[in-house]
């Protein structure tokens, strides 16, 4: 029999010329006893549970295992609260259960913000593991393990990340993306050193975010108050005793409208108007309480085919759901081409229709938008579209504001955390006259312009402190936080240390 062929034995210098990154393909200039290695070099990578679906549960049993997902993963963090996937231990190995300092990075994702995403975990367990969308990367034991931590915090990580990310509508990381990573290397004493830094200036930055996000939880607090006044009849009781003849007519409109309409999106109106219910307010004024399919048409798009150059970068607005975050949409960041309009399911919206989110990471799903010019969206967007001129567009947007976090429990069981077009038109709603719809939008318009510019001023600032965040960052990896010493030995003997042992 045949032996195998001996595996080729490197030299502790040939392992150490292959280590390095030559000269031209480095990033930048970092100090002299520094180096340019990459990743693969200090680290380990490990890829996630694979298992059936019905090898999972949502509930923890004795010997089961918490495997984390996207949802799972924040920016420098994990929250293993987020969401809970379990399945039992037998399908986990050893080297998949999470250990302080480990690296959890997104591999596959729908969101180009999302895809590289890299959260660290600062605590051993023994019964947490994580997903085949996810990576793990481990420092090596000679390394400042929580420098490592901070490169995957940085733009040269993520920026390397974003470009290589590729998919149709899956954006996919290869190991080898991040392996092959350059990474700049100081002595293990200059590692410890800048960490150090990082985390006393990051310290002051948080407190500086935290009292600002104090202050922002206040304005908000402030502007769900001027909501629930507005859609509790109070910011509108003394309009209500000047127009006491006023009369609620949307119902029987809206009615009168739905007979031009196809009998599918007819009979939807019908069963929302089925289950109205008259409210008195006072001075005998009649609000309705239904739901949102009684007045609109609800409706979703799609995403034209990314294989095809030709449907892209056209002149017609498309709508993801990241630009869904409680605002008015005047400027889409991609547009489709006529080609693309004609090859796919979307559909162009009239300027006022109201978006809603149906899926999305973090906060998305459920947060609302108004058009303010006409758009298709992709396929995780439920469109309100009302032609009728019987709602007020803005009406129906803050109302979604308000019922905020109502709504997203609608998208929450024991599928997967999304709404969909039914559920949407199942979505309460009240209906005052279009008159005081109109009174109701015009106080609340002139009480949030004074709400939306302090809240404005501070996500500034917190954007700002983002910034700052980001520049430590990348001097740290330059070298240029003042911590250097340029009399250490050269990294590179730290680097030998290493691969002697690989």
């Amino acid at each position: 029999m045949a032996r195998g062929k001996k595996k080729e034995e490197l030299t502790l210098e040939e392992k150490l010329e292959r280590a390095l990154v030559p000269v031209e393909e480095q990033p930048y200039e970092v100090p002299e006893n520094w180096c340019w290695t990459i990743v693969g070099n200090l680290v380990d990578l490990h890829r996630g549970v694979s298992y059936k679906k019905n090898e999972s549960h949502l509930v923890k049993c004795k010997n089961d295992c918490l495997v984390m997902r996207g949802g799972n993963i924040l920016e420098g963090a994990i929250d293993i609260e987020a969401e809970n996937i379990y399945v039992d231990k037998s399908l986990v190995k050893f080297e998949q259960y999470i250990q302080e300092n480990d690296i959890i990075i997104v591999s596959s994702t729908g969101s180009k913000k999302v895809i590289g995403r890299a959260g660290i975990s600062f605590a051993n367990y023994s019964d947490v593991s994580f997903g085949a969308f996810l990576m793990l990367v481990r420092p090596k034991q000679k390394l400042c393990k929580r420098y490592v931590d901070y490169y995957f915090q940085s733009q040269i990580y993520r920026e390397r990340i974003r470009l290589l990310a590729s998919g149709v509508n899956i954006n996919n990381i290869r190991a080898e993306y991040i392996m092959k990573s350059p990474i700049p290397l100081p002595p293990l004493q200059e590692q410890q050193r800048i960490v150090e830094r990082i985390e006393n200036l990051f310290a002051k930055l948080d407190e500086v975010k935290e009292k600002l996000e104090d202050s922002l939880r206040i304005c908000n607090e402030r502007r769900n108050s001027i909501l629930q006044k507005a859609y509790s009849g109070i910011l509108t009781e003394k309009w209500r005793r000047n127009h006491l003849n006023i009369k609620n007519c949307v119902i029987d409109n809206i009615e009168k409208y739905s007979l031009n309409l196809s009998k599918r999106e007819k009979k939807f109106i019908e069963d929302g108007q089925s289950k109205l219910n008259e409210i008195t307010m006072s001075s005998n004024v009649c609000w309705y309480q239904g739901n949102i399919g009684a007045v609109s048409i609800v409706t979703n798009g799609s995403t034209p085919s990314r294989k095809c150059d030709n449907f892209w970068n056209g002149d017609i607005p498309w709508v993801s759901s990241g630009e869904v975050r409680n605002n008015v949409i005047a400027y889409t960041e991609e547009r489709i081409t006529q080609e693309g309009y004609d090859n796919s399911s979307v559909k162009l919206l009239p300027i006022g229709t109201v978006l809603i989110a149906m899926i999305g990471e973090g906060k998305t799903r459920g947060q609302s938008a108004i058009l303010n010019i006409e758009a298709t969206t992709n396929q995780n967007i439920a469109a309100i579209v009302i032609e009728h001129g019987q709602i007020n567009s803005k009406f129906l947007w803050y109302w979604l504001q308000k019922q905020y976090k109502r709504n997203r429990e609608k998208g929450v069981g024991s599928g997967p955390q999304a709404l969909n077009c039914q559920r949407v038109r199942e979505l309460d709603f009240i209906i005052p006259p279009l008159e005081e719809q109109n009174e109701i939008v015009k106080i609340i318009d002139n009480l949030m312009n004074k709400e939306n510019s302090i809240i404005d001023s501070i996500e500034t600032t917190l954007e700002n402190v983002e910034g700052i965040r980001k520049s430590i960052l990348a001097n740290a990896f330059r070298g240029e936080l003042g911590t250097n010493d340029s009399d250490e030995m050269s990294a590179i003997e730290l680097l030998k240390t290493i691969l002697v042992e690989t």
